[in-house]
């Protein structure tokens, strides 16, 4: 087991890295840092030309980190570790003495230059690590025998500059992050080493204000303090990692392990020291088996005597067994077959014997069987003969307490009369049995009853029908019912009817009045709808005819200015034209073109600040009498471009022109108002005729459910426009309903009127209208008081009202509740202090 100078020197090429991060002297500090960080390397070389100038490491960068050292502006140079320890290739040897130098100077990297020396690369403490095996382990050392039991530790609450500052005092790569506990009992929960300062600076972190929580290597990668260096080493090269947390069972820290703590147990004396033990063992132990070789050949040749003889007598011993084998076969086989003979006759006495027990069961099992079933014959035939005395009992007990006609009808024409009560249903001296048997034969008899009877024979069907006997003058009624009794015969029943026809001609009698009554109720109820449509009607008059008063209004005075306009102006306006320049004349047309845009959107404290402002403006230019011209600018509309007209309004003219203008403009707002105010007649006109409107024709219709609700608003505008705000919400693409308009409209009339009398004609109505699944779902929702809760179960009562006499008859939501239930449709009620909603769904109705 002698290790070889080839073998130690594979290693030593095998720990080389041959391409460490090489920098010249004047790469900026912020670069290399980043350099460092990209090729995830410990250090970074400084060379020029080949020749090493220093090293820059981890250890500088948390020095620079912890004195707070600006990057700009630094060259590397400046920074960096000076004429650094290294080693040529030819004086290296081997890996011991490359460890020995490492462990001796207290340092974790080592350039390797050649014999002029020219950089070739670098050998670490983590390029060693990474060629180790675990036959390189010889102990088997645990993490407790090595681990760095006093080590620095810090709080989560710290910061990353503080941390760093920790790492430069104790001179110390890395620092571990427990939480806040005591100093025997601490749990770790991440750890920051060098490399992670040196990502932090490439990456430009403010490490004052980093908590170490944000920037700490996590999750904690721990080490069983009982677990193997071969663990921790798979761990390392697993994970990329330079350093272990070791901890107890509990998780609590226990200290670390390191690469240079792995590379420290393989002492390289100590490891020589034990070669040549292991050697000097080996060669004993071949010694002392050559020793036991040579007595075990003796042992050997002994032992083959031995077998010599034993083998002799053997084949003696062999021979007598077979001669006494020989006897046994025989002796064997003649007992063999007086056993065999002797068993096939016990065989045969046991078969014989069997079959006889099982003939005598089976003869026993036959005989209890009959017996059994002689048994319930017996029983049978008892219970059976109870049984038709019995059913005899009850079917003459039956018959005589029937009141029907039983007779038993064959295909030969006899009949045989069964014995029931007919007398107890019968008129008084009167054979109705021998009545009925003479109409079977009576000639003159226009039914044929045996043509039924032979019916049910051919069908093998029931029949029933009513029949009628005329008895002592009078018409008796019976249903009769035939039913197959047996193959050529049959069963006829027939049963006295007579008091039940009787009920049914009163009851057709009583249908026809309940008839006649159901129509009279109708069309009182249409006539009381339309009454109380009527009624709203009359209500809403005063307010209608105000509606149409003032559009009328409008009209006769907009004709009076047009007219007036007409008589003291018509003759004036060709001199008027004649005297223009071309200049006023195209300012004349643009005023006239202003007052044909102008909209009359602005409030009146609007038209106020405006006129000011048109005054202030006239007066800036030196214009005379600027307040009463302003107010006549800003009829015509003209207010915020009155720079365009000051070339006119500076003429001696501006007056006569601008007055002209001015009336000019007065005509047109005229007949803009009579358009309006003709509109407005004609939607109220056209509303009264469609809800005063009734259908005679008592059908359906395809209707639009907002149209009728527009309809009603329109007749209530005089109510609603002094204090009541009207939201519509109608949903897009609503269909048609099949129903009856009419009386729809009567259902949004006392809705509607119940809202603007519960509101005092002052608050919000809401309508809300939607399409939903098959329905139309109609909400009308008022700001008022809302319905006490007292009184919410009887509002749809006719008659009950809460108004004073003579504002309400009670019946205008009881008829709005018979309308719904006519349309199949539903109606809700939701109040609470100020609001109370009413909503209807209406089924769209259409196929």
């Amino acid at each position: 087991m002698s290790t070889t100078a080839s073998d130690t020197q594979s290693l030593l090429e095998q720990a080389i890295d041959p391409k460490p991060p090489v920098l010249p002297p004047d790469t900026p500090l912020k670069v290399a840092i980043a350099a460092m960080t990209e090729a995830r390397a410990s250090c970074i070389l400084i060379a020029f030309e080949q020749q090493l100038l220093g090293i820059f490491t981890e250890g500088d960068v948390v020095k620079i980190t912890a004195s707070e050292i600006p990057l700009a502006g630094v060259a590397i140079s400046e920074v960096m570790t000076e004429n650094p320890i290294a080693i040529s290739l030819d004086k290296a040897g081997n890996i011991f003495k490359v460890l020995s130098i490492l462990r001796s100077k207290r340092i974790r990297h080592l350039p390797l230059t050649d014999e002029g020396g020219n950089l070739l690369g670098a050998i670490t403490s983590e390029s060693i690590r990474q060629i180790l095996k675990p036959a390189d382990l010889l102990k088997m050392w645990r993490a407790e025998e090595i681990m760095t039991a006093q080590l620095i530790v810090t709080s989560s609450s710290a910061s990353v500059l503080e941390v760093a500052k920790q790492m430069r005092t104790q001179r110390k790569s890395c620092i571990v992050i427990c939480t806040d506990s005591d100093n025997k009992n601490q749990k770790p929960v991440g750890i920051i080493t060098e490399r992670d300062i040196v990502k932090f600076q490439a990456s430009g972190l403010d490490f004052a204000r980093t908590p170490v929580t944000a920037a700490m290597s996590f999750p904690l990668i721990p080490l069983q303090v009982k677990a193997t260096l071969w663990q921790a080493h798979q761990l390392m090269q697993q994970h990329g990692i330079r350093r272990l947390v070791v901890v107890d069972e509990e998780g609590y820290l226990a200290g670390i392990v390191t690469e240079i703590s792995l590379l420290q147990a393989l002492d390289p004396v100590e490891m020589h020291a034990n070669v040549e033990l292991l050697q000097e063992t080996v060669a004993d132990q071949i010694q002392e088996l050559n020793k036991m070789n040579e007595e075990l050949q003796k042992e050997a040749l002994r032992r083959t005597e031995v077998e010599e003889k034993l083998r002799i007598l053997n084949e003696n011993l062999e021979e007598q067994i077979k001669q006494r084998t020989l006897e046994l076969i025989n002796a064997n086989s003649q007992l063999k077959k007086e056993i065999e003979d002797r068993t096939t006759a016990e065989n045969e006495v046991r078969r014989l014997n069997t079959e006889l027990e099982q003939r005598v069961l089976d003869r026993t099992v036959q005989l209890a069987a009959s017996n059994e079933e002689l048994q319930q014959q017996i029983s049978g035939r008892k219970l059976l003969e109870e049984k038709l005395h019995f059913s005899e009992r009850k079917v003459r007990a039956v018959f005589e307490a029937m009141t029907d006609i039983v007779l038993v009808l064959d295909s030969q024409r006899n009949i045989e009369v069964l014995p029931t009560n007919v007398a107890a249903a019968s008129e008084p001296d009167c054979d109705i049995v021998s009545l009925t048997i003479e109409h079977f034969f009576d000639d003159d008899n226009p039914d044929d009853w045996w043509v039924l009877v032979q019916q049910v024979l051919e069908t093998q069907q029931t029949l029933n029908f009513d029949y009628s006997l005329t008895v002592c003058d009078r018409e008796i009624w019976f249903s009769a019912c035939i039913s197959l009794f047996s193959k050529d015969a049959v069963i006829w029943v027939a049963r006295n009817i007579n008091a039940r026809k009787i009920a049914e001609s009163a009851l057709c009698k009583k249908n026809a009045e309940l008839s006649h009554t159901l129509e009279e109720l109708k069309r009182t109820q249409k006539e009381l709808i339309q009454s109380e449509k009527m009624a709203a009607l009359g209500q809403l008059i005063a307010g209608v005819a105000h509606e149409i008063n003032s559009p009328l209004g409008a009209i006769r005075s907009s004709v009076q200015n047009i007219a007036d306009f007409l008589t003291e102006q018509l003759q004036q306006l060709p001199i008027f034209f004649q005297e223009l320049s071309p200049e006023r004349r195209e300012d004349f047309f643009a005023l006239l073109h202003n007052s044909s845009q102008e909209t009359d959107t602005l409030s009146s404290k609007e038209k106020r600040q405006l006129k000011k402002l048109l005054q202030g403006q006239l007066e800036s230019e030196n214009i005379d009498d600027a307040a009463s011209l302003a107010c006549t600018l800003l009829d015509i509309g003209i207010g915020n471009n009155v720079e365009r007209f000051l070339p006119l309004l500076k003429d001696s003219q501006s007056r006569n022109i601008v007055q002209t203008a001015y009336q000019f403009a007065t005509v047109q707002k005229s007949t803009k108002n009579i358009a309006t105010a003709t509109d407005r007649a004609a939607k109220i006109v056209f509303a009264l005729k469609s809800y005063s409107r009734y259908d005679q024709s008592g059908s359906k219709v395809i209707a639009n459910i907002t149209e009728g609700i527009d309809t009603v608003l329109t007749l209530y505008h005089y109510q609603i426009k002094h204090g009541v705000e009207v939201v519509r919400n109608y949903g897009t693409n609503l269909p048609s309903v099949l129903c009856y308009p009419d009386e729809l409209n009567q259902v949004w009339t006392n809705l509607v009127h119940n809202a603007l009398q519960a509101m005092g004609n002052k608050g919000v109505l809401k309508i809300d209208v939607k399409h939903q699944a098959n329905a139309i779902s109609v909400s009308i929702t008022d700001s008022g008081p809302g319905i006490p809760p007292e009184i919410m179960p009887r509002i749809f009562e006719p008659f009950f009202t809460t108004k004073p006499p003579g504002e309400g008859s009670g019946l205008g939501l009881d008829i709005v509740k018979k309308i719904l239930e006519k349309h199949q449709g539903e109606l809700q009620v939701e109040s609470v202090p100020g609001q109370t909603k009413f909503t209807i769904s209406l089924p769209i109705g259409i196929p």
